[in-house]
């Protein structure tokens, strides 16, 4: 979970052009619909995913599977791609979700990202068939805004239970 404390660090250590990513996302953490994880090595973030406790982004996906967690904003720094930061991201997720006591987590992949689908796939996740149209806003190296919308499709994995309980 990232504190306020964290915040400062992470702004310092992985700026975002344009706009306050992380402030964002800490934003949402507050309001207890999410919470914000990040993965360091020292003092250098890594990668960072969202877990999103208020059920699933996409109207179709939300109707399809109403409650079911969803790990959104899953990001990894260019260097770190493919040194197992996503899915230790995704398994720390995913142990917060069964702490939780639920036995499901979902996450939307792009039709244009095969690297993260094969990740997610790696891990367990299967798809659905349900289908979304996703409007965001990115901002590039100069503060730029730029309008996108992806087609994402709904994946879904059932999860063990905790060993906690």
């Amino acid at each position: 979970m990232c504190s306020a404390e964290v915040l400062v660090q992470l702004r310092a250590q992985w700026p975002t052009p344009g706009s306050d990513v992380h402030g964002a996302h800490v934003a949402v953490q507050q309001r207890g619909s999410a919470t914000y994880l990040v993965a360091w090595r020292g003092p250098m973030p890594l990668g960072s995913a969202m877990v999103k406790w208020d059920g699933c982004v996409g109207a179709n996906a939300s109707s399809a599977y109403p409650g079911c967690v969803e790990i959104r904003h899953l990001q990894v720094r260019p260097g770190e791609r493919g040194s197992g930061v996503g899915a230790a991201l995704i398994t720390a997720a995913e142990q917060l979700v069964r702490s939780g006591g639920h036995i499901q987590a979902c996450l939307g992949v792009a039709a244009d990202n095969p690297d993260a689908a094969r990740l997610y796939h790696r891990l367990g996740y299967r798809p659905t068939g349900v289908r979304d149209q996703i409007a965001y806003t990115w901002y590039d190296e100069d503060g730029a805004p730029h309008n996108e919308t992806q087609d994402n499709e709904l994946l879904v994995k059932r999860l063990a239970a905790s060993v906690d309980g």
